[in-house]
């Protein structure tokens, strides 16, 4: 870890020769902006312009009150249950009950797992304790400091011949052989033991060990009742310390130097964020009239997830576990649709019937079945007629994410369009939906039924894409046919409609602080269903009725409708049929 050649910017302040680097951070490098990370490892660079951070006003980590209770267990022989209560209510802000009880579930899966791991060394007549000080390695010459961290649980022998880390994970196992656990092994192996705090004193008073270890262990624990922790390291100091050096310092060289700016979820928290030219500032674009409780990240997802329930909306935002109900044929369909069309897309090139054969997927058989292809491939066909490569275009970008910050709501928005390209010189953004009923995506209603292109409209009005203007496109694609709506942005009230149905998006979720459970049929499908004690557990038979609109629970395709779909039967819809990717791991 070395200042390398990273640059500094103007609008910063501070010295850049102090380098305190996660080892966590080493995990977090694809699709990543670069320069963020150079600088959230450089703690003594801040803005030029301060401003004052405003934090939310309810527990927004509540991993800290599970490490809270842990350590009362751990070194002053708490009972756990009581030791959890005593974390929670005394937590300084307010804790949402379905993160209370994930509180309690995450330290009854971790007794379990450390109670699984202590068996098993035990056959080998080891027995660690836990220590109360995390290590950190820091060396400082006449040209800088530099320090790695990690973050989780330690243990060692009585006598320091053993060495534990335990890397903590909310619900599903990380990659094997990430180089953050090289680094963290390196930190359990070479590190000192804290005596001030490696997060506010540089250096850190340290206290050094009586003897060296001669086994380092790196334990994952996923945060998970039966989910057995996996022993990810096991070697002497010096297989830990080759491994370091062939897999991981590469990385954090090249984590520390910085590079291209990536504009997306790092922004919020950026310390370039007011001066970044690749961050669009675009005041006014939420349509909201105050700066809410706190800088926040929102997307169309986070709407939806608002309209349908404000409490799945905020233990999501906690990104509490999350489980995926089964993939009905509907589900799966559309995910197939839109890889094959990212990855088609993608070579620049139309879509052709070459692409799609008889007799088996082609470049897709890496990722569907020859059952699932036969499936999609009516969609595909149909969408060869439409397919947006065939006319002249540039830049074309399949599913990039896309950021703005509007400042007088203090909030940084993200989406994430299915293409985006210019014709013309005019930007061209892109929703696909795959559907057996095509007759229901009208012009008149599209905006609120597919917020995503309302959001479109007001991004490009906002200028984020340049100047110029642009068009928003909505592909429906049927297995009999495949039609697209365009949305001109020289149309004012294409405009007002896309700017009154994103307000109505956000406004609500903007100035909340309770986020109160809305228990219903939909609760079924709800993927952090099981930590809110206010769920529905009922029939699950039948069609989901939401605000006249009949829904059918496997597919999420409205059945029925007294009057026009309403923006939240349409969520509880979009839920179903498209319930997107796997919530993010926390950064550990």
């Amino acid at each position: 870890m070395t200042r390398g050649t990273w640059i500094g910017h103007p609008g910063l302040r501070g010295s850049p020769d102090v380098i305190r680097l996660s080892a966590s951070q080493l995990d977090q490098t694809d699709g990543r902006c670069r320069e963020f990370a150079a600088l959230k490892a450089r703690p003594q660079v801040w803005p030029e312009v301060s401003e004052r951070r405003r934090y939310a006003p309810w527990e927004a980590f509540p991993l800290g009150l599970v490490m809270a209770a842990l350590d009362a267990v751990e070194f002053r022989d708490a009972d756990l249950d009581e030791a959890v209560t005593h974390a929670v209510e005394e937590s300084r802000s307010p804790l949402h009950p379905g993160a209370a009880a994930w509180v309690r579930h995450a330290c009854h899966a971790y007794a379990e797992a450390s109670a699984w791991i202590d068996d098993s060394l035990a056959g080998e007549g080891v027995v660690l304790l836990p220590e109360a000080q995390p290590r950190v390695v820091q060396h400082r010459s006449a040209a800088e400091l530099r320090m790695l961290t990690a973050w989780g649980r330690w243990y060692a022998a009585q006598d320091g011949s053993v060495r534990e880390f335990r890397r903590l994970r909310l619900r599903r196992p990380g990659p094997a052989g990430a180089p953050g656990t090289h680094a963290m092994a390196l930190v359990t192996a070479t590190g000192l033991r804290a005596v001030g705090s490696v997060y506010r004193d540089l250096p850190v008073e340290v206290r050094p060990d009586a003897a060296a270890p001669v086994r380092v262990r790196v334990v994952e624990v996923a945060l998970d009742l039966d989910v057995l922790p996996k022993v990810l390291v096991d070697a002497t100091p010096e297989e830990v310390r080759r491994s370091y050096h062939d897999h991981a310092r590469p990385i954090a060289l090249d984590v520390t130097v910085g590079g291209d700016r990536t504009p997306g979820s790092d922004c919020a928290e950026c310390k370039l964020r007011a001066t970044c030219d690749t961050l669009p500032n675009t005041p006014g674009l939420l349509g909201l009239a105050d700066r809410g409780t706190h800088r926040r990240t929102w997307s169309v997802s986070t709407g939806r997830q608002y309209q349908i329930c404000p409490a799945q909306a905020h233990l999501r935002e906690l990104r509490l576990p999350s489980e995926r109900g089964e993939d009905h044929t509907s589900v799966r369909r559309g995910v197939l649709v839109h890889e094959w069309l990212r990855i088609a897309h993608g070579r620049e090139r139309p879509c052709t019937p070459a692409d799609l054969p008889e007799d088996g997927p082609g470049f897709a058989g890496e990722f569907m079945t020859h059952g699932e292809y036969r499936e999609i491939r009516p969609f595909l066909l149909a969408h060869l007629e439409v397919c947006p490569l065939t006319a002249s275009c540039t830049d074309v970008r399949p599913e990039p994410t896309v950021a703005a910050f509007d400042p007088l709501a203090d909030v940084l928005v993200i989406a994430k369009p299915d293409l985006l390209r210019r014709v013309d010189r005019r930007v061209v953004y892109r929703e696909q939906k795959t559907t057996l009923s095509p007759d229901r995506f009208e012009p008149g209603d599209a905006l609120s039924r597919v917020p995503q292109l309302a959001l479109a409209v007001c991004l490009i009005a906002a200028g984020v894409f340049g100047p110029g203007g642009g068009t928003v496109e909505l592909e429906v694609m049927s297995p009999q046919r495949a039609f697209v709506l365009s949305f001109d942005m020289a149309d004012p009230a294409i405009v007002a409609q896309a700017r009154e149905v994103v307000t109505g998006l956000v406004r609500d979720w903007h100035r909340d602080t309770g986020f109160l459970a809305r228990p219903g049929r939909w609760c079924t499908g709800c993927p952090v269903a099981r930590w809110c004690p206010d769920r529905a557990d009922g029939d699950t038979s039948g069609p989901i009725e939401v605000d006249g609109v009949r829904i059918d629970p496997r597919t999420g395709e409205v059945l029925s409708a007294q009057a026009a779909v309403s923006i939240r039967a349409e969520a509880v819809a979009e839920s179903i049929s498209d319930p997107g990717t796997a919530d993010e791991e926390p950064p550990f």
